[in-house]
């Protein structure tokens, strides 16, 4: 399997645009099979010191020595690595100040930086919409300096300096490492998801959340309580995610693994009971036979849209069916007494954003909104979250962001990709119409995606005509600016 991956980085290195160079440092396969192989065995010692011997600190720092190393020399492993954790949340750590997430996560930033100033990797920021999210980080910033507790509101402030690095940080590798490092990242984050799912049963965490849970439903990773709704979006991220990949890849092997996870996820989601994880899924998976037209172009796509809405709805009605679902979900998805009241609680800080924009144009800071608001809940709304926190401003960047993000979408030429983006786009969008998502590590990681599907999108484009034959008059070729 490594061989497999190897060959593709090394193809797709020998591929790039000529002076360009790419944040991985090349090296020949040979030696990269058994920096691989070195790797891996010394991640298994370190697991054999964790669960057998009993001493996860040591066990960890075995991991962790080598995985930074390889991290450093290349960026992509390093991605591959945090797309890995990632399903886990916030879910597996020590104690409340350490996850496992967070640890790769500075760990990507760290060993990036340090692998820019080897490489010098160059790379023109041509998606624009990247410095809008600059602005508005800047804006939070600033809007937090008023806040009324002005230490908590710099934290909460960093923390959006976080996320703002981290969609950097993510773009520029898929951006100069070319689309097998954009497949291999997605299928990484696939592999974790089904694993990090899998563990939770074989700990028994699962059992945990549901007893911890007033209505016995799925709201945890590995074995700490998480938001219900954002693993729901995880999951259904992941699902998203082994569509394209089923329809792109061609290894059997992982056909069999993203068939697996296009049968198994619908039903955890199904587990999980968020309304507005399945409304967003179902509106997702729904919206590209909207698009009659484009369907026609590429009935293929088509063919294999409808038979993975079969097999997903097949799947998870058949389980449904046999084992049914805890009477706490049943009741939240088919209660429409509970709808109602759910609907009339996320209205009222949303309608309080739109009061707090009027009184205070400019903000109230995070910690400030629940002294002006009087309430104990954010806003459940990604635009009214950044209304109400960081005033008018705030949701006018937001708003642009969105808005460019659509642009981008709509200039990717039709196919996987493009399909892939737009699913991405409209669930999170969707989402986000309920809850707010602004603060998740996920959210930022894969509007990256959607950014860096372009010239993914691009790449596929220019192989294809590569395969047909060449135009007999120069007038026939395509403006080459179409492909910077």
């Amino acid at each position: 399997m490594y061989s497999e991956y190897e060959n593709e980085i090394y193809e797709d290195e020998l591929t790039c645009e000529q002076g360009e160079r790419t944040s991985d440092i090349q090296l020949p396969p040979a030696i990269n099979v058994l920096l691989f192989a070195g790797w891996l065995v010394m991640s298994l010692i370190g697991f054999a010191v964790i669960f057998l011997a009993k001493n996860p600190v040591v066990g960890a720092v075995i991991i962790a020595v080598p995985t930074f190393i390889g991290m450093v020399i290349k960026p992509t492993f390093g991605l591959c690595i945090m797309m890995l954790v990632l399903p886990t949340g916030a879910g597996i750590g020590y104690g409340k100040f350490f996850s496992l997430d967070r640890g790769v996560g500075i760990a990507l930033a760290v060993s990036f930086t340090m692998n820019l100033l080897i490489t010098r990797p160059g790379l023109r920021i041509g998606n624009k919409a990247l410095w809008v999210v600059v602005f508005y980080t800047l804006w939070v910033c600033l809007a937090s300096l008023a806040g009324p507790y002005l230490g908590l509101e710099l934290v909460r402030a960093f923390t959006q300096v976080q996320l703002l690095m981290l969609i950097f940080i993510v773009y520029w590798i898929l951006q100069t490492n070319g689309e097998k490092t954009f497949r291999w990242a997605s299928r990484a984050y696939v592999i974790g998801t089904l694993g990090t799912i899998a563990l939770t049963f074989i700990t028994g965490s699962a059992i945990r959340a549901m007893e911890d849970s007033p209505e016995h439903r799925y709201a945890a990773t590995l074995g700490e309580a998480t938001d219900a709704n954002m693993l729901a979006t995880l999951a259904a991220m992941a699902f998203l995610a082994a569509i394209y990949l089923l329809a792109r890849d061609r290894s059997i092997f992982w056909r069999i693994l993203y068939l697996a996870a296009i049968l198994f996820l619908p039903i955890m989601l199904l587990k999980i009971g968020s309304r507005g994880a399945l409304i967003a899924l179902a509106f997702t998976v729904l919206s590209p036979l909207l698009f009659i037209r484009q369907m026609v172009r590429k009935p293929a796509l088509a063919a294999l849209l409808l038979a993975v809405i079969v097999l997903a709805s097949v799947s998870a009605g058949l389980i449904v069916r046999r084992r049914g679902l805890e009477a706490g979900v049943a009741a939240r998805l088919t209660d429409i007494h509970q709808a109602k009241e759910a609907v009339s609680y996320r209205m009222m800080p949303i309608k309080q954003a739109a009061k707090s924009a009027v009184r205070k144009p400019l903000g109230t800071s995070y910690y400030g909104w629940f002294e002006q608001s009087g309430l104990r809940i954010l806003p459940h709304s990604d635009f009214f979250l950044a209304l109400g926190l960081y005033g008018i401003p705030a949701a006018v960047l937001f708003g642009l962001f969105i808005v460019m993000l659509m642009l981008t979408v709509k200039r990717i030429p039709l196919g996987l990709e493009k399909l892939y983006a737009r699913a991405i786009l409209t669930y999170l969008l969707v989402m986000g119409m309920n809850v707010g998502q602004l603060y998740q590590k996920h959210y930022w990681v894969f509007l990256a995606f959607v950014m860096a599907s372009e010239r993914m999108a691009w790449f596929f484009s220019e192989t294809e005509d590569e395969l047909m034959p060449e135009p007999e008059y120069e007038e026939d070729f395509l403006p080459q600016e179409q492909f910077a």
